[in-house]
């Protein structure tokens, strides 16, 4: 099972086609300049961190983008009203 990296993607238009093959061109662009020798992409980007690869696609976090719950029930959540104001955010501003 993999890390869903654009939940819910539509593709009904020429433009939904142009970003999904933009996209597909920025993580193989990513790819050849950060990945060692025989190495896949998911391992790239567990090596790196999804983090840094979602930052270098200025991807932004999406809750939808979790694989599975978390094994470790210990969080930080004393930044959660920070981060619950700029998800917010960016929903206001992508309707």
């Amino acid at each position: 099972m993999g890390t869903v990296v654009i939940p819910f993607m539509k593709l009904e238009t020429d433009e939904d086609f142009e970003k999904l093959n933009e996209l597909a061109r920025n993580v193989l662009d990513f790819f050849a300049e950060n990945a060692l020798d025989h190495e896949r992409t998911g391992e790239m980007i567990e090596r790196i961190g999804l983090g840094n690869f979602l930052e270098a696609m200025n991807i932004p976090v999406d809750p939808n983008m979790v694989s599975q719950p978390r094994s470790n029930p210990y969080f930080r959540s004393d930044d959660w009203d920070e981060q619950v104001a700029k998800w917010v955010e960016y929903k206001q501003q992508a309707a």
